[in-house]
């Protein structure tokens, strides 16, 4: 296999391969494909053809900052080699992919593909086969202009895959096969090879394309007893308000804490006798103003609080259980239908990405999460085996998006782009939102303030 320095792509010779067209469906009209991408150009006449626009609107800054970080985590063909041009051909990819409702996995075929065709770059007609676009496709596939379109093209290439491999059975084949599949090269292996870098993409891109939007609202003790608040844009992780701080302490020290919403926190006592507090917030604009904690009840001795917009999350010594609170300032009377969900829950942080799912780290590094269906009905996800044990707090917004607070202060944001899927490959660091200055002991962020940017076009 040799690497074009050029083009970026990896070139290796193709055989010529006939198949039966296909139909693609966009919009309302039916799009017919015809036979896979034929014999591929010699090396040096691939470099003569010049990359054209993928997005129309341009590269954006974003754009830019990702290529940095790819050029850095690549492993393989694209390292160094990624810049805003080529991300914006990925987004592109990503767009189309999703638009038609397929998860990660099918972009992650796309974007290997790409990879070794054409270096991840939209390229005008070849002068030797005429081939063009991302995936060199040929006139056979379609008009010249469809397949300059990197969405046509994209989801002319997935309607390949879906009638090559029918009953989904492309989601459990080995990528590279799946690439070869369509593009019917004579070596075959290229594909596979470039798979982890395709994943590394599209995880780094996916949130361009349909990320998180909103403000991340975190709430916090510091040692002192101290409240705090803090602002988070959760689209690119700067933080954009805060830390206000209380004049006053909390006056009790505080053991686990949830956010019931913008004016309303739960709080529970160290101790034997596991008080629980309501903490009215009454303002966080110049200074953080809360009323006198109002003692709730006793027994709440959970080492870990979190709340998912319904049901409150506790967990002591292992034990999981839920509480249903849907007023907005609880009495103890509205903390509703105490259900011991289960055993086995030793997690050292513990946040609710959404209605009914939880997610913590273990003290080994693991990665976990829960969809939480009643007693002794739960199921149980691992998204990392390891590396997750430095984060002494973890809190969400929902989304996807997860803060990872360790002690030394600093707080990392991560995305995960389908966050109830039970799977880990699709979560990715998204760098640093501080390096320091997080010292609270206790953090927590207000269900539901984030949301998914809609896909359009």
């Amino acid at each position: 296999m040799e690497t074009s320095m050029e083009t970026g792509m990896v070139s290796r010779p193709r055989q010529r391969v006939t198949r039966p067209s296909s139909p693609l469906v966009s919009g309302a009209a039916a799009l017919v494909l015809a036979a896979a991408v034929l014999a591929a150009p010699h090396p040096a006449a691939a470099a003569a053809a010049a990359p054209v626009a993928c997005d129309p609107a341009g590269e954006t800054a974003a754009d830019a900052e990702v290529a940095a970080q790819l050029n850095a985590t690549l492993k393989g063909t694209m390292r160094g080699s990624m810049d805003a041009y080529r991300v914006s051909c990925a987004r592109m990819v990503i767009k189309a992919t999703a638009q038609l409702g397929r998860p990660e996995r099918a972009a992650v075929i796309a974007l290997a593909t790409a990879i070794v065709e054409t270096g991840v770059q939209n390229l005008g007609e070849d002068p030797g086969d005429g081939a063009l676009g991302l995936y060199r496709m040929q006139a056979a596939w379609g008009e010249t202009t469809q397949r300059l379109d990197p969405v046509w093209a994209t989801q002319a290439f997935h309607s390949s895959v879906l009638r090559l491999y029918p009953d989904r059975a492309w989601l459990s084949a080995p990528i590279g096969e799946v690439c070869q599949a369509v593009q019917g090269a004579a070596s075959p292996d290229a594909y596979q090879a470039q798979a982890a870098d395709a994943q590394t993409i599209v995880n780094t891109v996916w949130p361009l394309v349909s990320g998180p939007t909103g403000t991340a609202a975190v709430f916090g003790v510091l040692p002192s007893g101290r409240l705090t608040y803090t602002e988070i844009d959760a689209a690119t992780g700067t933080r954009t308000s805060g830390p206000v701080l209380s004049g006053r302490t909390l006056g009790f020290t505080p053991k686990a804490m949830a956010t019931l919403n913008a004016n309303t926190l739960l709080v529970t006592e160290a101790g034997p006798a596991g008080n629980l507090y309501r903490v009215d917030v009454h303002d966080v604009t110049d200074d953080f103003l809360f009323g006198r904690p109002r003692l709730l009840g006793s027994g709440f001795t959970h080492d870990l609080l979190a709340y998912d917009g319904s049901g409150l999350y506790g967990i002591t010594g292992g034990v999981l259980r839920r509480y249903i609170i849907e007023v907005a300032k609880p009495t103890l009377a509205d903390i509703k239908y105490n259900t011991l969900i289960g055993t086995g829950f030793h997690l050292k942080t513990l946040a609710a990405t959404g209605l009914a799912y939880i997610v913590g780290t273990t003290a080994t590094g693991e990665l976990l999460s829960y969809k939480i269906m009643g007693a002794d009905l739960w199921h149980r996800y691992q998204l990392r085996a390891s590396t997750w044990q430095g984060f002494d707090q973890l809190v969400t917004p929902g989304a996807g998006v997860y803060y990872g607070h360790k002690p030394d202060g600093s707080l990392h944001r991560y995305f995960d782009i389908h966050p109830y899927d039970g799977q880990g490959a699709d979560v990715s660091g998204q760098g640093a939102v501080d390096a320091s200055g997080w010292n609270q002991v206790l953090l927590s962020a207000q269900p539901a303030t984030v949301t998914r940017v809609p896909l359009t076009g």
